[in-house]
């Protein structure tokens, strides 16, 4: 007999009907599929998301532009062992494996056909990429789903990790079993994966199910732009406005490059550029002609921006420009005929695009990382923002302390302020890939010129921050030092992903962490037999030893909660509180 859980899922995985509707609302879809993930095609409640382009029946995987080596197209669909949001599946076990994520088709309607019509499924995958690679006991696999009867999910391929890839592997698996040839018919990708962080990373791209399809001699009509452009600045990949509007000039890049693939035979390849802000469109006059020997191959290109700086007419404080790239379409698939890099000016720099393909730490109590920035303008830092990744240990319960020093002869020299006051990492369950935390200093101080900002380490644990592999901004300009050593550079190539943040004319931004945390309320601490905690933002509190390894979780009912400690033994323990609204946590050392 079925239980409650077991009936629901029997319900909603049943057969289809041929009225084009399934169980939860879902559209079935007709031949061909395709999807290379050149935009949102994952469930979403993005209003800029066109309904009409969604394949897929869940979102745990990330569309993304920036993890993958080479592309076939811009945009791929990447499965590790995190969540949707970027979040751990299991954060209370940094050796954690298992199932990860699924991206699972919307039901495709192959009533009629038979195995005579060679209908294949046809996808592409990249193992590690920029990203981790997967290893030996990690893998992908394919599920086919027969709606027949009762409806069953079927392997039918399947890889193991082992090594990481710089290019693509076409997979083709044919679909002619009777029992797949039904209304309702999906299928999914599914990998295995250390689920405490984003590991094992697997890149799905340009994933096609079609008929008349012989695997000897299958080819494309498409040419695509491949990976994104990433700054016209010659240093930053954003800065203040101000700071900008100083030197315009001085401070773009000369040239730019961009990135094309052609899957199929020769063609003229005709491509321009152009700029767009609140002033209009500015249409670049220059334009790039690639007229031969570019078939089935991928090519990067150089264009002169010809002294062009952006428009400085824009009075504001801040300002945001979009620079597009594009080809005239030959083929049937002109979405991915275009990238658009958004120019943010705002209070900030930045080395990054936003994007962590990996996680950057040391350890050692005491430890300290500084990251050099220069400013041309004098102006007021008020804190930095760090982009704290889950990866493998959480050290959210881990103090910090901000540092900002001098340069000195091209290394970390003294201390510009002191501060005093402890932090910790922060990490969000919902949302987590576009969030930095900020941390404000003690008290804000006017830098002109070259500084760095970094931090310093209380534990013996790894801190880890969001490092962006699409280019190296680290060399040269990040640093560490251990307790009673020097300043070292640092060997690992990437953009740290910490951003000191300005007056620039702007508020003071809003310290997050603070904020959050001063609506919870402990005591007493040290406890001995109980200890309460109160919020009205509290959901639910975890309980952890000092090794980060779950003790207890309890859900919060109304706005304070009694947590019984009476068992636990004399010494120092986390406590967490996560917060209803979903996008943060507060944590406090417990002492018993």
């Amino acid at each position: 007999m079925f239980d409650d859980v077991q009936r629901e899922r029997y319900e909603k995985e049943k057969a289809f009907s041929r009225s084009g509707q399934r169980g939860g609302g879902l559209n079935t879809l007709s031949l061909p599929f395709y999807d290379d993930f050149s935009r949102m095609s994952l469930p979403t409640s993005d209003p800029e998301a066109n309904p009409d382009w969604q394949r897929w029946s869940d979102d745990d995987a990330r569309i993304n532009n920036t993890f993958a080596i080479q592309p076939l197209t811009i945009g791929v669909a990447t499965l590790d062992g995190t969540d949707g949001a970027g979040y751990p599946y299991d954060y209370s076990d940094q050796y954690a494996e298992g199932p990860a994520d699924t991206l699972t088709s919307l039901p495709l309607d192959l009533f009629g056909f038979s195995a005579t019509d060679n209908l294949y499924l046809v996808f592409h995958y990249q193992a590690g990429g920029l990203g981790n690679a997967p290893e030996g006991e990690d893998s992908l696999w394919v599920d086919f789903y027969s709606p027949f009867g009762e409806g069953q999910w079927f392997r039918k391929w399947a890889v193991g990790g082992g090594s990481g890839m710089n290019t693509f592997e076409r997979v083709f698996i044919p679909i002619n079993e009777p029992e797949f040839l039904l209304t309702g018919f999906r299928f999914r990708l599914r990998n295995r994966a250390t689920i405490s962080g984003s590991y094992d990373m697997w890149h799905i791209d340009y994933v096609q199910v079609d008929q008349a399809i012989d695997p000897l001699t299958y080819s494309y009509d498409e040419v695509a732009m491949q990976r994104p452009v990433r700054t016209l600045l010659n240093v930053y990949t954003a800065m203040p406005w101000t700071h900008y509007l100083a030197n315009p000039g001085g401070l773009m890049a000369d040239n730019f490059e961009w990135y094309q693939n052609n899957l199929g035979e020769d063609e003229n390849i005709a491509t321009g550029w152009r700029f767009a802000s609140d002033l209009g469109i500015d249409n670049f006059p220059a334009q790039d002609f690639n007229l031969s020997a570019n078939g089935f191959s991928s090519w990067s290109r150089t264009g002169n921006l010809n002294g062009y700086s952006y428009n400085t007419a824009i009075s504001e404080t801040e300002a945001t420009f979009a620079f597009s790239v594009y080809h005239n379409p030959t083929d049937a698939f002109p979405q991915n005929d275009t990238t658009t890099l958004i120019q943010e000016f705002s209070n900030y720099y930045a080395y990054d695009d936003g994007t962590a393909e990996r996680a950057y730490a040391i350890n050692g109590a005491g430890s300290e990382v500084a990251l050099r920035y220069q400013t041309n303008i004098e102006d007021t830092l008020y804190g930095v923002q760090i982009y704290w990744i889950p990866y493998g240990n959480n050290p959210d319960a881990s103090p910090f302390f901000l540092r900002l020093r001098t340069d000195e002869g091209g290394q970390p020299g003294a201390e510009i302020i002191e501060n005093f006051t402890f932090h910790s990492p922060q990490y969000y369950q919902e949302g987590m890939y576009e969030r930095f935390t900020y941390y404000p200093l003690d008290e804000p101080v006017a830098v002109n010129g070259t500084f760095y900002i970094g931090w310093v380490q209380s534990d013996d644990v790894l801190y880890n921050v969001g490092n962006d592999k699409n280019f190296d901004s680290n060399s040269g300009r990040l640093f560490t030092k251990e307790v009673n050593g020097g300043w070292t550079p640092t060997t690992i190539t990437g953009s740290l992903m910490v951003r000191p943040v300005f007056k620039a004319g702007l508020p003071a931004p809003v310290n997050t962490a603070q904020t959050e945390e001063s609506s919870v309320k402990v005591y007493p601490n040290p406890a001995q037999e109980w200890v309460r905690v109160e919020s009205e933002q509290m959901e639910s509190l975890e309980l952890l030893d000092i090794y980060g390894r779950l003790i207890k979780t309890e859900r919060a009912l109304g706005s304070a909660h009694q947590v019984d400690i009476s068992e636990l033994s004399t010494g120092s323990y986390i406590l967490r509180t996560r917060l209803k609204n979903g996008t943060s946590s507060f944590t406090k050392l417990l002492i018993r």
